[in-house]
This record gives C-alpha cells, structure tokens and sequence, in this order.
C-alpha cells in the first residue's frame, strides 16, 4: 500500500520541526502557536491554535467497551481493593482520583521509573487504553488534573521555570524519510508494556521499520516516569507537562477523523495546561507523543 505524507514547515527558532502528516508527525516547535494545512487540518483549512500481554492488561472477555464516546461505564474493570482492607476504593491503586475521574499516575506505561511510549497515534492511544479497562482522558479531565484546583498554568504554578518539569531538553533535528518507514498500522500494540519492546516489535517488520524505530530511540530524551518530583500538583500524577505530549479525546466531540486534542508538549519545549493543539488527525503520531488513560471513578454507596 502506498502512503503519500505532506511535510509542512514552518519557522519556530531554535527548536524548528516539520509536520507529517497522516502518518502522524508532529511538531517540535518552541512558539506555542501551531499552524497545520491540508490533509492534516480539519476540513482542509488551515487552523491555527494557541496554544505478550502485560500485568496491567485485562482480558477480552473482561474488558470494557468504551465505544467513540470515550465514556466507560463505572466499576466494572480496574477496581483495585483498599491496601489496609477498609473497602473498594474509587480508583485502582496507579490511578489518581480527580474529582469523579481516576487518571494515570503517569504516562503510558503508566509505571514509575518507565520510560513513557511514544508514536502511538489517536486511535492506537484509545485501543491500548481500553485492553486495560480504561479509555484516553477527555481534554478537561487532563486539563483539570494538570492545573489542579486553582486551575494552574503549569503543575507547579503560575510561571513557567525550566527543568521542573521534562522541558529543558536541547531539541535535535529529525531525518523524515527515516521516519516514514514506522508501519501505518500494527494489530500487536495493545499488549506492549515497555518502549524497548515496542522497538524491537516495530524493527521485526522489516528494515524500514526497523530503521524507523532505531531512529526514535536516537531522538528520544524523555526521562523515565515521575523522575522530576517537582512535576506535580500534589495530587499523585506526574509529568502532565514536558516529558511526552499526551493524546486526550476532545470533549465537545471534534470532527471525522478529528477527535484528539494533543496536550502538555514535550522534552524540548513547554506549553501550560490549558493551551490545546487539535489539528492533527486520529492517524497522527509522531516521535515525542504518548498518552496516559483515565476512567470514571467507582461511585461509592
């Protein structure tokens, strides 16, 4: 099968970074205003924004049909018992209660000291979600638990300060056509569990798949998960800014093959929590994006 990508550039100073599309690039861009056109962009116009299965997978039979609503329904997968024996608690014990959402500690994989999974694209996000009883964050579900109660600009605070979070990476320059051979599409990506596999999974497939991967590890300088302690609201999730930008599902629903809205930005540059980038495609992945899920909370009598 033939796959044409469209490369956009456009000029971001020190951290300049292309678009590609469909098959899903995004930008490295250090201006917090992001411009994409074309097969990328909805409905063809240019938008501008502001801006092996592992433990934790549950099986089939089990698993929650979260359908394109994102929405779950409560109690049914995931509910971890109270570790002092008092009773269910509304979220397992990896999960975060923000208000009536549990949210992963930390990004996909969702284990400390693991380094968090990138080139999922929007769907591939939802998919590994929902094998493990849970579904991608709404876009202010993740805004809430970024910003914390006072509704923050960064985890931290009000402004911005370098290396709390995973921000102050020096960006590095990206080759495209080595890019372009990560596969479109792999049925096998719910049951990875750590990057390392995910490269060895991905250079299996052939050697331009196989020269793809060996060219993300090359890019890739996330730091292992909730390494920055200071990346928190106190809440118990880390690294919701800086590390890998996040996919979550639009709340107001989006449009056809437009349902993501891409949060937090990445290693090598910085974007608060309430700025939004949703011109990239449900096909769109790129070497600096992950994901973490959410659920709805256990309603407790």
């Amino acid at each position: 099968m033939s796959v044409v990508c469209l490369v956009l550039i456009h000029g971001c100073g020190s951290t300049d970074d292309s678009h590609w599309i469909d098959s899903g690039m995004d930008s490295g861009a250090s201006d917090a205003t992001e411009t994409s056109l074309g097969d990328d962009a909805e409905d063809g116009a240019l938008d501008v924004e502001d801006d092996g299965i592992g433990d934790g997978m549950v099986d089939s039979d089990d698993a929650q049909d979260c359908g394109t609503s994102g929405a779950c329904e409560d109690g049914q997968v995931g509910t971890d018992g109270d570790p002092d024996g008092d009773g269910v608690e509304p979220c397992p014990m990896d999960m975060v209660l923000v208000e009536a959402v549990c949210i992963d500690r930390y990004e996909a994989p969702n284990r400390e000291g693991a380094k968090p999974l990138v080139m999922f694209n929007f769907e591939e996000s939802e998919s590994w979600c929902q094998a493990r009883g849970k579904r991608l964050c709404f876009d202010d579900e993740w805004t809430r638990a970024c910003g914390g109660e006072d509704g923050l600009a960064y985890p931290y605070g009000e402004e911005h300060v370098p290396g709390v979070c995973t921000d102050d990476k020096l960006w590095k320059a990206y080759n495209q056509t080595l890019l372009n051979g990560w596969p479109w599409s792999m049925s096998n990506l719910d049951a990875v569990e750590d990057l390392e596999e995910l490269f060895d999974v991905v250079a299996a497939l052939g050697t331009g798949a196989a020269a793809a991967a060996s060219h993300v590890k090359q890019l890739y300088q996330a730091d292992p998960s909730g390494l920055r302690d200071g990346c928190t609201t106190g809440d118990g999730t880390y690294d919701l800014t800086g590390n890998v930008e996040e996919w979550t599902r639009r709340r107001d629903g989006g449009t056809a093959n437009f349902h993501g809205n891409l949060k937090g930005r990445f290693w090598a540059d910085s974007r608060t929590c309430q700025q939004s980038l949703t011109t990239h495609g449900d096909q769109f992945r790129f070497y600096e994006i992950g994901f973490r899920c959410c659920r709805d909370a256990l309603v407790l009598d």
